[in-house]
């Protein structure tokens, strides 16, 4: 995608720098107050926003490759509202002089803009919209840009409650009330998971044991001796111990939100008791569906998903935003692979009769971020010239790369497809 696609669908936003506008010019800030702080100060009831998944949802957007383009003319206007007053050049002058070149994990200062009408919680984090709540250190995901496209499509504050954790299956972990196993199929499944725990146990202590005795053989000496290969037996577990394995996520992700909305004056004192509504759900998971035949059930587990969340926090006609699984990028999906399964499921979930009005699937592979890709794949990879790579990724492809352009763009994405449902209300 050209790099014009944010800038142009983003043209109608509230102004975000309307008040160091004011101020430069003189004029009074009292009569002419920016559309953020009017929405902050709303007494109408707070839309908020629930978004969950994997580690794509924790987001990877890399703050270095950000700054690094932020700093070129060619793509700093995709990140002109990620910066504090839209100022390219302080920003990145005060990256550099405060960044360690001697220790590359000790984190600059970066002057991100906050927006006061867009609140976010995220594990145990909270405050205004900005980057930062990804997962790496300052780092960004779909939040940044989708909290800027709500927050400008309402005059009333939004609250953004983000519940991600990485490598985390629909199957398992997230696996909403509707599908789980009965006790009497947990009780197969637990034996299956010890019988095959047991064998695994059996065949490493085989080969830990012909190995050491190699050792010892080849190597008489006290140090060589320390070299021995030791392992962790996997343990046998009960049946209420397995089964607590499954859903662990999606009650997590329920307890999240649940925290949240009963802590809200706490969390965000601007918060003047008005109440809330929950407007939308957006998820964006897929990848540890690939396995363990687990694609087999998704469009279930997925449907399911979304009729237990909406029976949870009551809200019959949650408007559901699906993030489709991208990670094939410019490659066309292989017929039948586990992957392409996984968004053909999440395609009919949003195309079925029971969903089609209230759902909608965002196909990802769109933002896959080309130059990344470029660099990623190109002669000799990646490491071929690592500062080069780093100006526009800085992952794998499992995390697109950790392009900031992809999870801005998927950002933006989402956004837009909620926006959209939001309006066949009216």
């Amino acid at each position: 995608l050209p790099p014009q696609r944010m800038t142009s669908s983003m043209q109608h936003l509230k102004p975000l720098f309307v008040l160091p506008l004011l101020l430069l010019m003189g004029l009074s800030t009292t009569s002419a107050e920016p559309p953020e702080f009017a929405a902050y100060k709303s007494t109408a009831k707070v839309k908020v926003f629930i978004l969950a998944g994997q580690s794509n949802m924790e987001g990877r957007g890399f703050p270095e490759p950000l700054t690094w383009q932020v700093g070129q003319e060619k793509y700093r206007e995709r990140y002109t509202h990620f910066i504090k007053d839209g100022d390219y050049a302080r920003f990145v002058k005060t990256v550099e002089d405060t960044r360690d070149p001697d220790d590359r994990r000790k984190t600059p200062t970066y002057l991100w803009s906050e927006r006061k009408d867009v609140w976010i919680n995220y594990l145990g984090k909270h405050g205004n919209l900005k980057v930062g709540y990804g997962a790496p250190n300052e780092g960004f995901g779909p939040e940044f840009n989708f909290g800027h496209v709500l927050g400008n499509h309402y005059d009333e504050q939004v609250l953004i409650i983000k519940t991600s954790w990485g490598g985390r299956a629909l199957a398992q972990g997230f696996l909403p009330p509707s599908s789980m196993p009965t006790d009497a199929e947990f009780e197969v499944l637990t034996q299956a998971e010890n019988n095959k725990n047991i064998e695994w146990n059996m065949q490493q202590k085989i080969r830990v044991e012909k190995n050491n005795l190699k050792i010892s053989e080849e190597n008489k000496t006290a140090e060589k001796k320390k070299a021995l290969q030791k392992y962790k037996p996997r343990p046998v577990v009960s049946v209420a111990e397995y089964k607590q394995r499954y859903g662990i996520d999606y009650r997590n992700m329920v307890h999240e939100v649940h925290d949240c909305l009963a802590n809200l004056k706490e969390r965000f004192p601007g918060y003047q008791g008005q109440g809330y509504e929950i407007e939308g759900f957006v998820w964006f998971q897929g990848w540890n569906d690939q396995y363990n035949d687990r694609w087999l059930s998704y469009e279930k587990n997925l449907g399911n998903l979304i009729r237990d969340l909406r029976k949870e926090f009551d809200v019959p006609g949650m408007k559901i935003v699906i993030g489709e699984m991208g990670h094939d990028g410019p490659d066309e999906p292989k017929p039948d692979a586990p992957r392409t399964l996984i968004m053909s499921a999440q395609q009919a979930v949003a195309k079925s009769a029971e969903f089609k009005k209230t759902s909608t699937c965002v196909n990802t592979r769109q933002y896959w971020d080309m130059e990344a890709h470029n660099i990623y794949h190109g002669p000799g990879g990646w490491s071929k010239d690592v500062d080069k790579w780093r100006q526009f990724g800085n992952d794998r492809p499992y995390h697109y790369l950790g392009s900031p352009w992809f999870f801005a763009q998927a950002g933006t994405g989402f956004g837009e497809a909620m926006v959209k449902l939001l309006g066949k209300d009216k």
